[in-house]
């Protein structure tokens, strides 16, 4: 039998690890936050984590959750999906639950009405959520992009949005076309 390695998980979308860390919020952001995750990564892998969950430097509505191994080898997989989905169903109430029975091509227009008062880091989780979880669904790309750019003023994270629907809606043209009206 295998010996039994216990699992500890370093969680930077933990406010009161990030913290505890003396990371600010906005120091995960960007090339920098990049450059500053990969050194938290060999940081945790000396103080014997396992596992790390953080938020996407360039797309911060993506939760990743990474093994810390010395070899490298382990990609970065969807992260906190309960989570994302409970932040969802708090900025629109009830949309995930209409969209059960529904045909992929009225999904594929469906975006529902924001409820009043969510944060823009709560808007952005709910949207990748919903490309993640309905890739067709060109709105809520639109609305992705849009709020990376506009809401947050993050226009690297628009891009990379952009760039990702092209190759994972097939339907990009139109959510090209949206905005654009």
């Amino acid at each position: 039998m295998g010996i039994m390695v216990p699992v500890q998980i370093l969680d930077l979308t933990s406010k009161q690890m990030r913290f505890e860390l003396g990371v600010e919020d906005g120091e995960l952001l960007g090339r920098k936050g990049a450059r500053l995750i990969a050194d938290l990564k060999e940081r945790a892998t000396e103080a014997e984590y396992t596992h790390m969950y953080y938020r996407d430097p360039i797309r911060p509505g993506i939760i990743w959750f990474s093994a810390l191994n010395p070899s490298g080898l382990d990609l970065p997989a969807r992260g906190k999906i309960e989570y994302c989905r409970d932040v969802a169903n708090k900025v629109f109430p009830d949309f995930l639950d209409s969209l059960q029975d529904e045909a992929e091509e009225s999904i594929m227009a469906r975006i529902p009405p924001l409820v009043i008062g969510a944060s823009g880091v709560d808007l952005v989780t709910t949207l990748e959520y919903l490309v993640f979880v309905y890739p067709g669904m060109v709105r809520a790309w639109a609305a992705l992009i849009f709020s990376y750019s506009e809401v947050l003023g993050l226009k690297e994270s628009a891009e990379a949005a952009r760039s990702d629907c092209a190759e994972h809606c097939a339907h990009a043209q139109i959510v090209t076309y949206l905005m654009m009206s």
